[in-house]
Order: structure tokens, then C-alpha cells, then sequence
């Protein structure tokens, strides 16, 4: 494997093992054969670390960095686990095993007596602290993403990147299996959730045959897959019912039927009774229309912005509309953010925007 740190791993080549082989939990060892040693020697030099993922970490953020920091203090290291944003109410089930974990806001002082941190499933520090600058008050740093784009932009010391794996817990994995750390049922649990959370419960066309052997060694650790399902997707609340109800009262059909979209402002929140929380997901249900090949979720954020998810079919990207926006994410799921306060006005915008980029692939 080069050395050279300033080559990006392609996870197909470097972190995947034959898979000509039989599944079994013993490979799990050819996965951890295959991380890169640089990023490995990095996690064990450090005395105090540091793992944040990116602000208001989903499944795969919040669950890669919890089974991170599980298995790096079962190797008596220091390890905190830091979030930025808020915290989504079905994904708190990920930290009963983390005793320590902390609200960091990107202030210089926080990060006194670390000398590593660790980026999940994201490339650089802006996305866990908006607009997130001045490198130099941070401890030296790893990246581990599967997001389109450079990863040495935030001058780490090592990297895991490809663009071409189902999800953050697919690149943390192997990493591992590299510490020599036996997988326990939170751990297993954590990286099945984050899986589970990129893939759409395995529905989407990023599930590779080694994502599915991946999520196989993980049940064979011990993950219950029928209780993570659980935690992620069935826990509604009748406020949630009712703001779904109001919210599909918004469904607006756009560009001859190719484009769904949705709303939801504060006085709808208000009247449902309805946290932030309860609209998580919400920009699946204009997806799912047969014929409707894109899907846009508007939505206030609580912070005076509209959160804006966006969601496509396998012929489009939404990759490219998001960024134009100053969002970002992938081909068939993206999101950003507008400081407008008001979501009809926001999806007015978008919606002027759209033919532009929503463009047969």
C-alpha cells in the first residue's frame, strides 16, 4: 500500500476483501488487513481523542462515531465523543453504551488537551460548524467520509475516502477489525444502524454485495437487526402522525410530474403538538408516488432557516442542485440549508431553480 498520505484509499480496492471467499466472522480480520496502517498508527499514538461527525448527525454519523469510540476505549484510550447541533431523539438509543459524550460548539478552549480529531462522515470542520475556518486551533486530524469531494482539504494527517461505499460504518469497519477489537453487540448494533441509515434499510442501489456482507458480520456479532429497525423506524408519535397529515396537505406536484414537494412551517408544528424530530424522513412520502422521479422536503429548522431535503431516482442527481445551494450530499440524496425563514418562500426559489439541474442522467 503507498505511503504516501496524500493519496486518497479507494474503498473497492483497499478496504474490501476477496469477496470470492466464504462469509464467516473470521474475515472479519481481511477487512481490518486492509485499513490503512497510517490511520490505524494515528488512533493508537493518540493519549486524547476527539470523534464529532458532521452538525445534527443522522444514523450513519452519529452510529460510525459511537462504534469508533467504543472500540478505541476498549483499548483503555481516552476518547470523547462530541456532537454539534442537536440530536435526533430516535438515534439517542445509539449512546446508552457511551457514558461520555459532549455538545461542542468549535470554540478554541474545547478542544485544549486533544491531540487527535477525528471527522465522521464528513471532509473538513465547516461541516460540523458552519462556515468553521481556522484550522490551526485544531488537534491533528483524521477523516473518514464517503462524501463527493477532497478530503485533504481539511490538511489531515490520513484519510479514509471513497464516494463509492454505502456509508461511513462501511469505511469504519474495516478500521476495527485493524485495532484488533472483537466486535460487542453495541458496537455491532452501532454500525448496523449506520448502514441501515445510508442504505434505506438496504432499498437503495449504494447497498453493494459488501455492504450486505459487511451488515452479515455484524448480526453474526451479535446486532439485532429486527431491534435496530425498530429504534430507527417505528417509534411515532401521534404528533408526528398529525404533522404528517398536515404536511401531505402541502404536496405540490411540479415539472410536468417529475418533481413532489412539501412543506412544513412552524404553526404546523405548533398545532400538531410536533418536535424537529417528528419530521424526520418526511421527504420520502413525495418520493414514493409512482411516476414522481424527485422529491423535496421544506421544512424550518429552529433556527430561523428552512431545511431543504431532497431525494431522486436513479436517472437524476440532486447532488449538484444541493451544492449549487451550499448544500451537498449525494446523487439521490442531498439537502441545504436557506437562511429564509419562511418554506413556501424558500420553495418558490427552488423550484425556479430546478429544471436547471433536475436533468435526465
Amino acid at each position: 500500500m503507498s505511503r504516501d498520505p496524500e493519496k486518497t484509499l479507494s474503498a473497492r480496492s483497499n478496504l474490501s476483501p476477496d469477496l470470492s471467499s466464504d462469509p464467516g466472522l473470521a474475515e472479519a480480520e481481511d477487512l481490518g488487513s486492509k485499513a490503512d496502517p497510517r490511520f490505524v498508527e494515528a488512533l493508537l499514538a493518540a493519549q486524547k481523542t476527539l470523534i464529532i461527525g458532521h452538525a445534527n448527525p443522522d444514523g450513519d454519523s452519529l452510529g460510525s462515531a459511537v462504534a469508533l469510540a467504543l472500540a478505541l476505549r476498549s483499548l483503555g484510550r481516552e476518547v470523547v465523543l462530541g456532537y454539534s447541533g442537536r440530536l435526533y431523539q430516535h438515534l439517542l438509543f445509539l449512546l446508552e453504551s457511551i457514558a461520555d459524550y459532549r455538545l461542542f460548539k468549535g470554540e478554541a478552549s474545547e478542544f485544549w488537551g486533544f491531540d487527535l480529531l477525528v471527522l465522521v462522515d464528513c471532509p473538513h470542520p465547516d461541516r460540523v460548524w458552519d462556515g468553521f475556518s481556522d484550522l490551526a486551533i485544531l488537534p491533528p486530524r483524521l477523516v473518514v467520509d464517503h462524501h463527493p469531494g477532497d478530503p485533504r482539504r481539511s490538511k489531515p494527517v490520513a484519510f479514509l475516502h471513497s464516494s463509492n461505499v454505502s456509508s461511513a460504518g462501511e469505511l469504519v469497519f474495516p478500521v476495527i477489525s485493524a485495532l484488533g477489537v472483537s466486535l460487542t453487540r453495541p458496537m455491532a448494533e452501532a454500525l448496523l444502524a449506520a448502514i441501515m441509515s445510508d442504505t434505506g434499510f438496504f432499498s437503495q442501489n449504494n447497498a453493494t454485495p459488501e455492504c450486505f456482507r459487511q451488515a452479515s458480520f455484524l448480526v453474526a456479532a451479535g446486532a439485532r437487526s429486527d431491534y435496530v429497525v425498530s429504534r430507527l423506524k417505528r417509534n411515532w408519535t401521534q404528533a408526528r402522525v398529525r404533522l404528517l397529515r398536515a404536511a401531505l396537505g402541502t404536496l405540490e406536484i411540479s415539472l410536468d410530474g417529475l418533481l413532489a414537494s412539501m412543506t412544513v412551517d412552524q404553526a404546523m408544528l405548533d398545532e400538531a403538538g410536533a418536535t424537529l424530530d417528528d419530521m424526520e424522513g418526511f421527504v420520502e412520502y413525495p418520493r414514493a408516488m409512482n411516476g414522481t422521479e424527485a422529491a423535496a422536503f421544506f421544512r424550518v429548522d429552529g433556527h430561523g432557516r428552512v431545511r431543504v431535503s431532497l431525494r431522486c431516482g436513479l436517472n437524476y442527481s440532486v447532488q449538484e442542485l444541493a451544492e449549487s445551494l451550499g448544500g451537498g450530499g449525494h446523487r439521490q440524496a442531498a439537502a441545504y440549508s436557506d437562511p429564509e425563514s419562511d418554506p413556501i418562500a424558500v420553495r418558490k426559489k427552488f423550484l425556479a431553480l430546478a429544471p436547471k439541474f433536475l436533468r435526465r442522467k
